[in-house]
C-alpha cells in the first residue's frame, strides 16, 4: 500500500493559513443586452446546465468550469443543474447557492450513467428555463434532444472533448451528437484548435465559439503572511512534483508513476477516482509508494498552497480526451513550472515548450522523467517558466475575459424574458406541438405510477416479484419440454416477458384511453393524443422496474455480452416505434369502431401463444409459415438475436421497417382524425 493518503501532518500544519483572505467580487460587465434584462420589470434569465455529474460527487475540470460560471454570472443569472448521481444522498441538494437536482443512477457503463429516468427529468425541466447549456460529451442527454425534444428551448453547447476512448459507442451516439449540434445556437470551445482538428465540429465551424477558460490570477499569489509557512513546508518536503485531476485512464498518472521509478523525485497526485487502487497496486509493485502520495480530493485553498510548495506541476495525460488542462492554468497562475505532453489539443497551447513548459511525447515515462529531472535540477528555468506562465495566465486567459464572453453568448442565446404576469396568457395562446404533447404525456404517466403506488412498499416492484415466479414456473416446465438447462433459458425468458407485458400493455391500455378521457377530451382541456401517448410512457415505466428481473437474472445464469447489447439498441428503438405507432393508430380505430377491442384482444392471445415469446424461432421450424407471416416474431427478431449471438436476420428488419413506415403512415392519419374524438365517445 501507498504509505499515505495525505500530506504528511507537519506539512499540512504548514500549509494552514495564517489568515482567510476574499478578494472582491469582479465588477459585472453591463452591455445593452443585458440591461435589457436586468430591467426592473424582468427576472433574471434562468439557465439549467446540463451534465453528468456535479459537486460534490467528483471534482473535475468541467465540474470546475461550471462551478465558475455560476459564480461569476450569478447576478446576470438564476442557475440550476441537472446531474446524476450514484452515491445516493439527498435528491435535491445546494452547491454555494446553485441548486443542484441529482437523478438517481446504477452506476457508470462504458463511462455513462445507468439513470434511466433522467431523460424524463430533462424533459420536464428544459421548459421552465430561458436557456439550457449541455456540458458535451455526455450521450445520454443527446438521445433527448436529438429526438427533438425541447426543441423550442434555446440551447448551448460547452464543448469540453470528443469521445476518444469508446470507439463502440461512436457509431451509435455520433449521429444524436450531430442533431444537439445543429440544434445549438452556439458551441462554446476553449481553443480554436478545437474547432479545427475535431472532425464533427468543422461541420459546424459558424457556429463554433472560442473562449478560452478564464482564472483569478490574484487567487493564486500566497499572501506575505503565508510565505514563511510555504517556505518551511518546501525544506521539509523538497523536490515535490505535483500533479491534479480525476484518477481516470485518459489522465495519464500510470506513466507518471512510471516516470518516478524511473527517477528520482516524490510524486504527489491531487484527485479522486475510479484509477485509486489500481495506480496505489501499481506504485507498491514498482517498488516507488513511499514516494508516490495520493492525496483525494482537495479543497481550492488547500490546492493553491500545494501549487507553491511544488517545485514541478506535471500534466501527463495521454489522449485527446484532455482539451485543455485547466490544471495546468491553475498551475501557471501560482508560477509553478510545467510539464505537459505533445496532444492534439489546446495542452501544449496554453503552456508552450520552451517558454512557460517542457512538452514531451505521451505515454513516454523515459522522456517524462528527463524533462522532470531537468527542471529539478535547473532552479533558473524553473524560475523563468513559472514567471512566464503567471504572465501569460494573466494576460491570456483573464476571469474577465471569460465570464464577459460568456455573459454576451448565453444572453444573445436565452430567450426573452417575459413578466410572470404576461407568462401564463402566452402559455394558453401557445398550442402543443407533438413533443410538446409526447412531454405532457410522459409528465401524467410519471403521475400515474407515484399515485398508484403511493401507500405501497415495493410499488410497481409488485409487477416484478409477479414476473419473476412467473418466469421460474415458466423456465422449469420450458426447459422440460425442450430438455434444456433450466437455468439456461431463464434470462431469455424473462427479457422476453418483459417486452411482451410492455407491448400487450401498450396496446390494451390505448383501446380504453380515449373513452375513459371522455370529459377531458369533450372539454378540450387535453387534446387526445395525450392520453395514448400516456400508456406508451405509463407501460415503459414499468417494463423498466421489470428490467430488473433479467438484468438480475442474466448476471447470475447468462453470459450479456456488451458489443451484443449495442448491437441490439437499433432494433429495440424500431421496436418501441412500432408500439408507440400501434398505440396511437388502434386507439384511435378502437374508440371510433367498437368492433376493433375484441378483435385486437383476441389478436394478442393468439399472437402470444404462436410467437417466439416463451420459445425461440431457433426451438422450432424456423421456415415455419406461421413464423414468417407472424409480425410479431420478426419484432422480436431485431433486437433479440443479436442480444442473443449479436446476429440479425435482414429480412427481419426490412420487415420491420417497412412496419414501422405503415405506422409512421397511419399514426399520421390517426393524429388527423382524432379531432373528431369528441364525437366518438
Amino acid at each position: 500500500m501507498i504509505a499515505s493518503l495525505h500530506p504528511p501532518a507537519h506539512a499540512l500544519e504548514l500549509l494552514e493559513p495564517v489568515a482567510e483572505s476574499h478578494g472582491a467580487p469582479s465588477p459585472h460587465s453591463g452591455s445593452a443586452m443585458s440591461a435589457a434584462f436586468h430591467s426592473p420589470s424582468r427576472r433574471k434569465p434562468s439557465v439549467l446546465h446540463i451534465f453528468k455529474i456535479y459537486y460534490p460527487d467528483l471534482f473535475g475540470g468541467t465540474l470546475t468550469v461550471i462551478h465558475r460560471i455560476c459564480a461569476d454570472l450569478r447576478e446576470s443569472f438564476s442557475f440550476s443543474a441537472l446531474v446524476c448521481t450514484a452515491l445516493g444522498g439527498a435528491r435535491t441538494i445546494d452547491v454555494d447557492g446553485v441548486p443542484v437536482e441529482r437523478v438517481r443512477s446504477l452506476g457508470d457503463f462504458l463511462s455513462l450513467p445507468m439513470a434511466p429516468t433522467y431523460p424524463f427529468r430533462l424533459w420536464r425541466r428544459m421548459p421552465r428555463h430561458d436557456l439550457c447549456v449541455m456540458h458535451a460529451p455526455f450521450p445520454l442527454a443527446d438521445l433527448v434532444l436529438g429526438f427533438g425534444f425541447g426543441r423550442r428551448q434555446p440551447f448551448v453547447v460547452h464543448w469540453h472533448a470528443d469521445i476518444t476512448t469508446r470507439s463502440a459507442l461512436r457509431p451509435i451516439v455520433q449521429p444524436f451528437i450531430r442533431r444537439t449540434l445543429r440544434r445549438a445556437s452556439a458551441i462554446i470551445v476553449a481553443d480554436e484548435v478545437l474547432a479545427r482538428e475535431t472532425p464533427i465540429l468543422r461541420e459546424f465551424a459558424d457556429k463554433c465559439r472560442v473562449v478560452p477558460f478564464g482564472i483569478d490570477v490574484e487567487k493564486y499569489i500566497i499572501p506575505e503572511a503565508e510565505r514563511a509557512a510555504i517556505a518551511t513546508a518546501k525544506r521539509q518536503n523538497p523536490g515535490v512534483v505535483l500533479a491534479c485531476g480525476r484518477l481516470v485512464p485518459y489522465k495519464g498518472f500510470d506513466v507518471l508513476i512510471h516516470a518516478a521509478a524511473l527517477g528520482d523525485f516524490t510524486v504527489w497526485i491531487v484527485g479522486a477516482g475510479r484509477e485509486q487502487s489500481y495506480l496505489e497496486e501499481l506504485a507498491a509493485e514498482l517498488g516507488v509508494q513511499d514516494r508516490i502520495r495520493l492525496l483525494g480530493a482537495v479543497s481550492d485553498e488547500h490546492l493553491v498552497r500545494l501549487l507553491h510548495l511544488a517545485e514541478v506541476f506535471v500534466l501527463p495525460s495521454v489522449t485527446d480526451a484532455e482539451t485543455f488542462g485547466l490544471a495546468q492554468l491553475e498551475a501557471m497562475a501560482a508560477g509553478c513550472a510545467i510539464v505537459n505532453t505533445a496532444l492534439n489539443t489546446a495542452v501544449p497551447m496554453v503552456a508552450r515548450h520552451g517558454i512557460e513548459a517542457y512538452t514531451v511525447p505521451p505515454r513516454d515515462p523515459v522522456a517524462l522523467a528527463d524533462a522532470v529531472t531537468a527542471l529539478l535540477g535547473d532552479s533558473e528555468t524553473r524560475q523563468r517558466f513559472g514567471e512566464a506562465g503567471q504572465q501569460r495566465a494573466a494576460a491570456c486567459f483573464s476571469s474577465q475575459m471569460f465570464k464577459s464572453k460568456i455573459e454576451d453568448i448565453y444572453f444573445e442565446s436565452a430567450s426573452p424574458v417575459p413578466s410572470r404576469v404576461e407568462e401564463p396568457a402566452r402559455a394558453q395562446e401557445r398550442g402543443l406541438s407533438i413533443a410538446g404533447m409526447a412531454r405532457l404525456a410522459a409528465v401524467l404517466a410519471w403521475s400515474d405510477v407515484r399515485h398508484r403506488y403511493v401507500r405501497s412498499i415495493l410499488g410497481p416492484f409488485w409487477m416484478s416479484l409477479q414476473l419473476l415466479v412467473t418466469v421460474g414456473v415458466l423456465g422449469a416446465f420450458t426447459s422440460q419440454m425442450t430438455r434444456t438447462e433450466p437455468f439456461g433459458v431463464l434470462p431469455t425468458l424473462a427479457v422476453s416477458l418483459t417486452v411482451w407485458s410492455f407491448l400487450n400493455g401498450v396496446v390494451l391500455d390505448a383501446m380504453n384511453a380515449l373513452p375513459n378521457a371522455a370529459n377531458l377530451i369533450k372539454d378540450r382541456a387535453v387534446p387526445p393524443p395525450v392520453f395514448l401517448m400516456q400508456c406508451f410512457f405509463r407501460q415503459a415505466l414499468f417494463a423498466l422496474h421489470n428490467a430488473i428481473v433479467p438484468l438480475g437474472l442474466w448476471l447470475a445464469f447468462g453470459s450479456l455480452r456488451i458489443d451484443n447489447v449495442v448491437a441490439a439498441l437499433p432494433g429495440f428503438l424500431l421496436f418501441c416505434g412500432c408500439a408507440l405507432g400501434l398505440a396511437l393508430t388502434l386507439g384511435a380505430l378502437a374508440t371510433r369502431f367498437r368492433d376493433v377491442k375484441p378483435i385486437v384482444e383476441s389478436s394478442l392471445m393468439l399472437a402470444f401463444l404462436a410467437s417466439p415469446v416463451m420459445w425461440t424461432a431457433a426451438s422450432s421450424n424456423p421456415k415455419a409459415l406461421v413464423l414468417k407471416l407472424n409480425p410479431v416474431t420478426h419484432l422480436f427478431s431485431v433486437w433479440r438475436q443479436p442480444l442473443l449471438d449479436g446476429t440479425l436476420a435482414p429480412e427481419s428488419m426490412a420487415l420491420v421497417v417497412g412496419l414501422l413506415a405503415f405506422l409512421v403512415a397511419a399514426s399520421g392519419f390517426a393524429l388527423r382524425q382524432m379531432r373528431r374524438a369528441a364525437f366518438w365517445i
